[in-house]
């Protein structure tokens, strides 16, 4: 059999005994090759995709409710409130801002609205204001941290919850707070767009962390066990991108996502805009073991054909045979990953089979067609690209896996 690898921007055959030898020592050669510290490639041009379907603004259902911070504890003591497990580690609150915070409700200061998600009756979870909530159940709950850097109230440095005075535990108790409640029912899509509004401040999270927010629970636990940790799916995750994709800003479960969505509800059935699509995808996935696994496998295969025919090259856009290593494209692991993994073992023979030459075609379709290369490169997300890049990237397969 023969391996393709790329060596001094070049891309040469080998034999398997050849490939062997230098793979392991071979790390460093990449490293000349120009590995690259951002890791996936910006989608550009999608910020204007126009949305087909849009929601219908009458399915918005949002209760406006009065509440005082002495209830709102009163609910997080019994996990009627809760906040997601998730948390991007960039938005975390300093020990001066959680300081300043508390200070706001000592002097009875005005509080910024709340956005919290009804998702079971009598149980809501944090949509917007989470490291607000998060303070106060640090602060008098927990009591795991003292005031600091206060601007007004200076001799209360240094004080935890049980060393105020009362006077100031009753105004903390007492200040009054506003909690847009979305109600339970309220569609899917409906909420997706909600929490993308509500989240575009100065601490603005990413799209997969807002699916993470609306999502959570199994299907997103289901998602990180595909690119994290010791599950087989994920160790493949980790090796044909060689560890190129971040997980704080849960990078990697966004590609997890797109697999996902891609492969259970069909490119052809596509419908933007892209987020919405992820979505409606990530809902898709239940509790049933079987069929859990059956993603995951397919998953597993269509790493595993990748790492076999591009090594750690895998979906990577290359322009010519002398570009150097561009960062990993989306578009591309979309489109390679669930066509590979729809492949039977035969097809999967033939195509390790004619690797080489599937390779060179890929980036000769890169080279020569345009609008494929604009596919995967700007307005990814427009209904016209999907359909091109996964139609195209298909047939190319089957010429080569028959």
């Amino acid at each position: 059999m023969l391996w393709k690898r790329k060596c001094k921007f070049n891309l040469i055959e080998m034999s398997k005994n050849d490939s062997d030898e230098i793979l392991n020592d071979n790390q460093n050669q990449f490293d000349l090759f120009g590995k690259i510290e951002n890791q996936v490639e910006e989608e550009l041009g999608n910020e204007d995709v126009e949305i087909i379907e849009p929601f219908d603004p009458q399915a918005i259902n949002i209760k406006i409710v009065p509440l005082t911070i002495g209830q709102l504890i009163d609910k997080l003591q019994y996990e009627e409130v809760k906040i997601p497990e998730y948390q991007r580690k960039s938005g975390l609150w300093d020990p001066k801002r959680k300081s300043r915070f508390i200070e706001s409700l000592m002097l009875r200061l005005p509080i910024p609205l709340f956005y919290f998600d009804e998702r079971e009756l009598d149980v809501w979870w944090v949509v917007d204001g989470l490291q607000r909530v998060t303070t106060i159940k640090e602060f008098i709950i927990d009591k795991n941290f003292k005031l600091s850097n206060l601007e007004f109230l200076k001799k209360l440095n240094g004080l935890g919850w049980e060393d105020l005075e009362r006077n100031y535990q009753r105004n903390i108790n007492q200040s009054q707070i506003t909690i847009n409640l979305i109600q339970k029912g309220t569609p899917e899509k409906v909420k997706h767009n909600i929490f993308r509004r509500i989240n575009q401040g100065s601490i603005e999270l990413s799209s997969q962390e807002l699916r993470t927010a609306l999502l959570w629970g199994f299907r997103i636990d289901f998602l990180k066990d595909l690119v994290r940790g010791n599950s087989k799916a994920a160790k493949m995750f980790m090796k044909v991108t060689d560890n190129r994709v971040k997980v704080d800003r849960q990078e990697d479960i966004d590609f997890a996502s797109r697999f996902v969505a891609f492969y259970l509800k069909g490119y052809e059935n596509y419908v933007p805009d892209m987020d919405n699509f992820l979505t409606e995808g990530t809902l898709l996935i239940t509790q049933n073991e079987t069929e859990q696994e059956k993603i995951k496998n397919a998953f597993y295969q269509s790493l595993n054909i990748a790492y076999e025919i591009f090594g750690e090259d895998a979906f990577r856009r290359r322009v010519n045979l002398s570009d150097s290593r561009k960062p990993i494209n989306k578009p591309l692991f979309e489109a390679l990953s669930v066509a590979f993994a729809m492949l039977k073992d035969i097809e999967v023979n033939n195509l390790f089979k004619n690797k080489v030459e599937f390779y060179n075609s890929l980036i000769n379709k890169q080279m020569s067609d345009k609008s494929f290369l604009n596919s995967i490169s700007t307005g990814t997300a427009t209904k016209e690209s999907v359909l091109k890049r996964n139609k195209e990237i298909r047939d190319l397969i089957k010429k080569y896996s028959k």
